[in-house]
């Protein structure tokens, strides 16, 4: 069961009026049935939802939980799984785990609400736990979209917006602890709530509809925008979670925009490509990328800027030619290396050392 999934379950056990405890994996060093970010709900019965690793953890994780469930308090606890006794399902893993379990989670079904609210609008942000914390109580919990954390909007973060920030675009959930040996030390369970990643496709012709496929596959929410009917339906792009027919750079930028979109420039000509990169090189989009030779794209860029249709700054961040470098020839092996290159910028936060040398000499310092 999926954090969303779980979280709705949550939702629903909390209208119901059942009991519950909600529980983690905050943190995991070494070898460990399941890295931080496992959760699970735990219900009186001792039903699970969801897992935090199975075997002897998972029973020690629910005896626990259920304590906190009759005393009413959040608790924490930590367990090296090569030292403990009397488990008879050999699991002597040698990592370290930190759980915490919460039974009074219902008190942050607004929380989870607005976080799964935001996540279905294609809206990214951090589901924050509070562990310990000098003013707030162990186990409240608070939704922060992207854009308020790196404006620094909550105090919560106390300076680490950041490193919250690149947790965020990794995925990554744990702990994350600062001033730990004063008395303001404070210990928060961090968990990206992440939408699907939107894929705008410009251009829906041979290698915008091996991008569709691939990109579908790999997670993405993909849009395919062109000017042609024959170019422009689902017969087309079966994949697709909406086609677009009409004019490319319009319909472009009518589109709502996020940190977490993706769009790819692939149509049919530079007079298309230009106008498409005008339309979307002053957006919040992750990644823009533009198909062609460093000899077109230079033209390409030297004229927006010419015409005052792009800033030099807004240019130098379109990645063109796009595309890992594996020597690709077919129209799917393009496709392969261009997908690999969103997935390398969604996972690591960053393009790899190829692209990261893709403006064109003519407009380098």
């Amino acid at each position: 069961m999926s954090s969303t999934h779980l979280y709705r379950h949550a939702i629903e056990l909390t209208r119901e009026a059942k009991p519950f405890v909600l529980a983690a994996v905050i943190d995991a060093v070494g070898s460990t049935p399941q890295r931080a970010g496992a959760n699970a709900i735990i219900e009186p019965t001792g039903k699970i939802w969801g897992t935090l690793g199975g075997g002897c953890l998972e029973a020690e994780s629910r005896q626990r939980a259920l304590k906190t469930l009759d005393e009413g308090e959040p608790g924490v606890f930590d367990l090296k799984l090569d030292e403990v006794t009397g488990w008879d399902d050999g699991l002597i893993c040698g990592g370290r785990v930190r759980i915490f379990v919460n039974p009074a989670a219902q008190k942050n079904v607004k929380v989870y609400e607005d976080a799964l609210a935001a996540q279905e609008n294609h809206e990214s942000g951090m589901l924050t736990t509070v562990i310990s914390h000098p003013s707030h109580d162990r186990g409240s919990a608070f939704w922060t979209r992207e854009s308020e954390i790196a404006e620094g909007k909550h105090a919560l973060f106390g300076g680490q917006e950041k490193d919250v920030i690149d947790r965020l675009h990794q995925g990554r959930a744990g702990a994350m602890t600062s001033n730990a040996a004063s008395e303001t030390a404070t210990e928060l369970y961090l968990e990206p709530i992440l939408s699907a990643p939107k894929l705008i496709i410009a251009g829906g012709g041979h290698i915008g509809q091996a991008v569709c496929q691939l990109g579908s596959l790999s997670g993405f929410d993909v849009t395919v925008i062109d000017d042609r009917p024959s170019f422009a339906n689902r017969t087309c792009h079966p994949d697709a979670t909406e086609t677009i027919c009409g004019d490319i750079a319009s319909e472009l930028a009518s589109q709502k925009v996020t940190t977490n979109t993706y769009i790819l420039i692939v149509t049919r000509g530079h007079r298309h490509d230009g106008a498409v990169l005008a339309a979307c090189a002053a957006s919040k989009a992750r990644y823009i990328g533009m198909i062609g030779s460093r000899r077109k794209s230079l033209l390409i860029r030297k004229s927006l800027i010419e015409e005052g249709l792009a800033t030099r700054e807004e240019i130098e961040r379109v990645v063109s030619p796009i595309g890992l470098a594996i020597g690709a020839q077919t129209v799917q092996e393009i496709a392969v290396s261009i997908v690999a290159q969103l997935i390398a910028v969604r996972r690591q936060g960053r393009l790899d050392a190829e692209a990261m040398n893709y403006l064109p000499a003519g407009l380098k310092p």
